[in-house]
């Protein structure tokens, strides 16, 4: 059934798409303790604000549509975890697809994702994380990772969104440059940082 499903939603080859054989990296939702992260010492939060928080990194609202964000990341507690399960390939033709559904605003959500923690030393330790753990790891794979996220409720195995996971790279730099100058300015040279498309599927 979700093989089936997955070919429906879309037309990428295997050679396009393709499965994670590495252990799976989570993203686990944290508890209601206050973290911080390096975007407080730039910008106030009503800028860029948070719009879902994690052990590892806090998400950032940037442009599209906040609706897709609530309804695909996991609420604060007790839900499971976000794992990479695929790889998508930066080649022309993907990054084209999205990029087209970029051009809509009601039809994505686009978040950056930074590194958080109770202090500064947690800062440093999670920053050290998201480097090697995720961003490290996509570049050497030439590749964004993909989480595809069940309707909330649901019991079919029916995939409603895509999150899209983009390292630092062309595209994603060339899209913050141009929706958040201000924000890819005073964060390149100080945080790793991961850019999130969201869409519907």
């Amino acid at each position: 059934m979700r093989e089936k499903e997955e070919t429906k939603q879309s037309p990428k080859t295997e050679e396009d798409i393709e499965e994670v054989p590495e252990p799976e990296t989570e993203s686990k939702p944290a508890t209601n303790d206050l973290r911080k992260s390096v975007l407080y010492s730039v910008f106030s939060p009503q800028k860029y604000p948070i719009v879902w928080q994690g052990l590892l990194v806090q998400l950032h609202f940037v442009s599209g549509n906040t609706l897709l964000a609530q309804r695909s990341l996991p609420p604060p507690e007790g839900a499971p975890l976000l794992r990479i399960v695929q790889r998508m390939r930066l080649e022309a033709s993907q990054l084209d697809s999205v990029a087209r559904r970029m051009t809509v605003s009601n039809d994505y959500c686009l978040l950056l994702a930074l590194p958080c923690g109770r202090d500064q030393e947690d800062v440093l330790s999670q920053t050290h994380a998201l480097k090697t753990g995720f961003i490290t790891y996509l570049q050497a794979k030439q590749a964004a990772g993909i989480i595809n996220v069940a309707n909330p409720g649901s019991n079919q195995v029916c995939f409603t969104f895509v999150v899209q996971i983009f390292p630092p790279c062309e595209f994603s730099e060339s899209h913050l440059s141009l929706l958040a100058p201000d924000l890819l300015n005073s964060i390149s040279s100080i945080s790793p940082h991961l850019m999130i498309v969201i869409a519907s599927v």
